[in-house]
């Protein structure tokens, strides 16, 4: 729990899964032109914090190949309406922008992310209460 407190005071994003770790759906999974990607969603638990966004971490992953995994992350905004890439990984800015897309295409992801951040706000503010 320090840990967590640490990360709070500092402005570190957390983890979904690193708060609820016992939930079914600690990561989003989804096929984009037959390739399968992983995603670790992370947001700021700074309870006086307004920032409206999830930190994105996609993961490319190869179930049927001894590969290593290819990644990016992004910084998302909860609104819907754009994100700043923070690491490229080996994919370039139109793949991401497609991939991007391909994501949130469907509302339900959006409203989904902004429940979770949602929860890791309440979250926070249990903690340090």
């Amino acid at each position: 729990m320090h840990a967590l407190i640490s990360k709070i005071a500092e402005g570190i994003t957390v983890c979904y899964s690193e708060v609820f770790p016992n939930q079914n759906n600690d990561y989003f999974r989804f096929v984009y032109l037959g390739k399968v990607f992983l995603v670790a969603d992370s947001y700021c638990m700074n309870p006086d914090c307004t920032c409206q966004e999830a930190v994105l971490n996609l993961v490319q992953v190869y179930p049927r190949e001894n590969r290593k995994t290819d990644s990016f992350m992004i910084r998302f905004k909860l609104n819907g309406r754009g994100y700043k890439i923070h690491d490229h990984g080996k994919f370039n800015r139109r793949e991401i922008k497609a991939i991007i897309m391909h994501f949130t295409a469907d509302d339900t992801i959006l409203k989904l992310l902004n429940e979770r951040y949602k929860e890791m706000k309440e979250k926070a503010k249990e903690i340090l209460s």
